[in-house]
């Protein structure tokens, strides 16, 4: 019965290890393509660039705050060069997820997730 006990217990070490950083690999995912969304909407009911930039770097923030910040770092790029009725307000996300902790059988220390976002601007608003 040791013996099971001492070849079985890193083997379920390892399993637990591997389920937890895949539970942490989907979640920063998740978190990331909907942080990506949330700031392309976000950005996208703003009456001008400026504004546009602020709301949708706030609402990825926070995206990420409420829902367990998953990610290390956070950057959030947001492209308002068409922001005139029916253009295009597009985000792209960049999360760097932290898998250090997890690191002890071979998996990577860090993940990087990369998600984009577009929302358009609706055609009859008063836009600035």
């Amino acid at each position: 019965m040791a013996i099971e006990a001492v070849i079985l217990t890193p083997a379920l070490v390892a399993a637990i290890i591997v389920i937890v950083a895949g539970g942490r690999y989907v979640d920063a995912r998740g978190q990331a393509n909907h942080a990506a969304y949330a700031a392309a909407r976000a950005a996208s009911l703003t009456t001008n660039q400026e504004a546009a930039v602020q709301a949708g770097t706030q609402a990825a923030q926070d995206s990420m705050a409420d829902r367990g910040l998953a990610c290390s770092t956070l950057k959030v790029d947001i492209d308002a060069g068409d922001f005139s009725p029916g253009g295009n307000v597009r985000v792209t996300v960049t999360c760097h997820a932290d898998l250090s902790d997890l690191s002890g059988i071979g998996l990577p220390g860090t993940k990087t997730f990369v998600f984009s976002a577009v929302a358009p601007l609706e055609l009859h608003r008063d836009i600035r």
